[in-house]
């Protein structure tokens, strides 16, 4: 089988029966209702009936029903059965992404997941669980073989999506100046520098900031 070429580090007893195709679409139980009160009368009308089960992984669930996988920096905990809709429902993708179905976290907080929006095109996305939206996923692959195969953490791809913007001159020399402005304290502290030129120099400094902003 195709998960046998990856290392398990959290290994669990697999399914023993398959589960009901229409398992998340199926009404709410009263404790499920708990997990999403803006949405306590969702149904098989706000419950997108396009999720299912993909093949790939209920043949993972059937080895081992939750557990982990590791490939590199690449750290993949499965949700068992019960925990797959218990994170659609408690983490809000009902409300902010219903057609992307959770499956693994990757240990920092980013969910993996199946894709829905197309379901004659399935794929795997990573989305964080902080910015649930489809516009903040990012594309992985189409299957668990393709993905879990890579060693990268999926942290890194999300990151292209959002790079970090390089400061500005200003915000570069803002933090020259009150650099600066510690050395300068430290060393009339230490007697290195007279009161006079300390406070014609700190004077100096502090109006380039204002300047600045």
């Amino acid at each position: 089988m195709w998960y046998h070429q990856f290392t398990f580090f959290d290994k669990q007893a697999g399914l023993s029966a398959l589960p009901e195709e229409n398992y998340f679409i199926g009404p709410l139980t009263e404790e499920e209702m708990k997990l999403c009160p803006e949405f306590s009368m969702a149904n098989d009308e706000t419950i997108p009936p396009v999720l299912h089960w993909p093949a790939e992984f209920l043949q993972l669930l059937q080895y081992s029903n939750g557990g982990g996988i590791i490939n590199g920096q690449r750290e993949f905990g499965f949700f068992s059965l019960q925990e797959i809709r218990y994170y659609y429902l408690a983490y809000g993708f009902v409300q902010w992404a219903p057609c992307f179905l959770p499956i693994a976290f990757n240990g920092g907080g980013k969910f993996y997941a199946y894709d829905f929006r197309d379901w004659e095109n399935l794929r795997l996305v990573a989305v964080s669980s902080g910015d649930l939206s489809d516009e903040s996923a990012v594309y992985l692959g189409k299957s668990l073989e393709e993905v879990l195969g890579k060693t990268g953490n999926i942290e890194d791809e999300l990151d292209l999506l959002y790079p970090i913007a390089e400061p500005s001159e200003k915000a570069k020399r803002n933090v020259e100046i009150n650099q600066e402005l510690r050395a300068l304290k430290e060393r009339k502290n230490k007697g290195e520098i007279e009161l006079k030129l300390y406070l014609q120099i700190k004077r100096k400094l502090e109006e380039e900031i204002k300047q600045l902003q």
